[in-house]
């Protein structure tokens, strides 16, 4: 546009040589038209090129990401743009009225010698310009710096030197309290191998799991809407030195992992601060309450817990959400447990260095039991916030296309001022 507003003069002589209107439009809108359908061609290439490399750099970003396709709806979009291109700036070149012949004949045949409201032109385009690009630019950075303060997020534990894996018992050995010892084996000897200092199992494995949303009984208790049960986010059944392997704080009145008449739980903060109805206020260190064991885990009853401690918040939603309601209960004391659970080290070594032994000493409790995702928590933490990481990185690649397109337009839009 800035181009053909610096040749207002050809327009204005070709018209006072008769050249029509109409032929003066042909004439811009062919040159627009090819201008924008190279561009739009150039766009395509560059989007099935972006998108090729976006599949191969973040194939379980998203679901059905191998599916994503330069299909007849884009091509559509890209026409259309193009042709709107086109028509607009083809319009408003010629859509003013050639008039004042004498007066722009005077003007002189210098680019830059142009009207005062062609300057004005001009400049909305350039500060147009650079607005928008400035503005992209401020959102990709806003939104990389939320991605940051995500990877700093406390999530309530010391992810640092953790190494996690998970294991499925088969079917030979589904009976409960099978699994319950031969869980407790596979924590033997891993606390006898090189190297851990520390190791524990657990039902769920943070920081992005569903919701259990279970509800339970708690005594002497009365909820908002007059129940004696409240719904707990999570249950988080452990075994071994949960809180010791996890670095995870926790407040106690007792500590009693082995079996016992009396059973024990613990709940987190956020259950302390939760606590409506008649409970509100109260310190829940004794306090009874009534797990439903045998809707979680398969258990044969449900007993009644006392509350020990109270531990710190822990992500499990997502480091981005607030931490929800749980309850940890210690499978040490029933002598069962789930079919899949998530076993965590706490280790100086790497996870490809801790592989070969983690495998050989789980095949030395059931040789048909594979570990499955050998990781490190870090890991674990990168890949929960990998969608937020891939919308900062591509908004980031936008910006940067917009500078670069801000730059060259800039620079255009100058040349002929």
């Amino acid at each position: 546009m800035a181009h053909a507003e610096s040749r207002r003069r050809e327009f204005v002589v070709r018209a006072a040589l008769g050249a029509s209107r109409g032929r003066l439009l042909r004439q811009t809108m062919t040159e627009g038209v090819l201008l924008s359908g190279a561009g739009g061609m150039l766009g395509l290439c560059l989007a099935y090129a972006g998108v090729q490399a976006l599949i191969r750099a973040y194939p379980n970003s998203m679901r059905r990401i191998s599916d994503v396709v330069i299909d007849v709806p884009v091509l559509l979009v890209a026409l259309g743009l193009s042709t709107g291109t086109a028509l607009l700036f083809g319009l408003a070149l010629v859509g003013h009225r050639v008039s004042g012949l004498v007066t722009a004949l005077k003007e002189g045949g210098e680019r830059g010698a142009s009207g005062a409201g062609r300057y004005h032109i001009r400049r909305t385009l350039m500060m147009g310009e650079v607005a928008l690009a400035v503005m992209l630019v401020i959102s990709a950075g806003l939104l990389i710096r939320t991605v940051y303060n995500l990877t700093s997020v406390d999530a309530g534990f010391d992810r640092s030197r953790l190494v996690t894996f998970s294991m499925t018992l088969p079917m030979a050995t589904s009976e409960p309290d099978t699994r319950a010892q031969a869980y407790q084996r596979v924590l033997e000897r891993l606390r006898a191998a090189p190297g851990v200092q520390g190791t524990t199992v657990m039902s769920g494995l943070p920081p992005n799991r569903p919701p259990d949303a279970i509800a339970t009984r708690i005594e002497n208790y009365t909820a908002a809407d007059g129940r004696p049960v409240e719904v707990i986010d999570y249950y988080q059944f452990v075994m071994g030195d949960y809180f010791e392997t996890m670095a995870s704080r926790s407040s106690l009145a007792a500590v009693s992992n082995g079996p016992t008449s009396r059973r024990k739980a613990r709940w987190s903060w956020s259950m302390k601060r939760w606590r409506t109805g008649s409970g509100k206020g109260q310190n829940p260190i004794g306090q009874r309450l009534r797990p439903n064991l045998s809707g979680a885990i398969g258990a044969s009853d449900n007993p009644w817990h006392t509350v020990i401690g109270v531990a710190k918040d822990v992500k499990q939603r997502g480091i981005e959400h607030s931490a929800g309601t749980e309850l940890y209960i210690s499978l040490n004391q029933h002598g069962i447990s789930p079919a899949t659970m998530n076993v965590v080290l706490r280790t100086t070594l790497p996870p490809a260095a801790l592989s070969g032994t983690l495998e050989r000493l789980v095949r030395e409790v059931d040789p048909a039991v594979p570990i499955v995702r050998l990781r490190d928590m870090e890991s674990v933490f990168a890949e929960s916030i990998r969608r937020p990481r891939l919308l900062a990185q591509l908004l980031g690649t936008f910006a940067g296309l917009a500078l670069l397109l801000a730059a060259v337009g800039t620079y255009g839009v100058l040349s002929y001022m």
